[in-house]
């Protein structure tokens, strides 16, 4: 059972290039014109376990309506930096207070198709907490074991055409009706790639 020190380390150390995973789709001026944005990745250790916390977008926004996220959004120009970026969004959508949030480090930057490029930051949250949801972003929140996303039957690519591209795109299996799949998705196997969680 990974520990928070063995997280620690494992987040801190990891390193990878996410900035070319789309060289046919953006062009290094159109990335270096993307919009910073930043998400957490909230762990938490429940039931001798380790358990990953998503959010399901509410269906009246205008981007991502009704899809499984992380907290996160838009870096705005109060935020000293992306992790504050992260923490705040998480505390505006859900109601963890930064303060609460121990956080690990992030995954590397990930471009994505709606203009933006997104750090994913990972951090532990206690547990239970008592979250607070707004709803005009969030219609609900849910809980995935790493264990149960780490095993490779439970994940798979598919293709998908994307303005003329054929763009590979994780989807996970249905989780307690929730579908995690896109960007999210490929965040959360970087997480797993980086704690070496994911089975062969």
């Amino acid at each position: 059972m990974l520990t928070q020190s063995e997280i620690q380390k494992a987040i801190s150390t990891y390193s990878v290039d996410n900035l070319r995973r789309y060289d046919n789709f953006y062009t290094r001026e159109q990335l270096s014109e993307l919009r910073p944005a930043a998400v957490m990745l909230p762990l938490y250790f429940y039931e001798n376990e380790w358990h990953l916390l998503l959010t399901k977008r509410a269906e009246t926004l205008d981007e991502h309506r009704g899809q499984v996220a992380f907290p996160g959004g838009g870096q705005e120009k109060e935020d000293r930096n992306l992790c504050e970026t992260a923490l705040r969004e998480m505390y505006e959508e859900i109601g963890v207070k930064p303060e609460d949030v121990h956080v690990f480090g992030h995954l590397g930057d990930l471009p994505i198709i709606t203009g933006y490029v997104v750090r994913p930051f990972v951090g532990q949250i206690p547990w239970p907490y008592t979250f607070n949801l707004e709803p005009e972003e969030v219609h609900s929140i849910f809980s995935i074991p790493i264990a149960w996303l780490a095993k490779p039957e439970n994940h798979q690519v598919q293709y998908r055409n994307i303005a003329g591209h054929d763009l590979p795109v994780i989807f996970f299996e249905d989780y307690a009706g929730y579908t995690l799949w896109g960007a999210s998705a490929e965040m959360t196997v970087a997480l797993l790639s980086a704690l070496n969680q994911i089975e062969q």
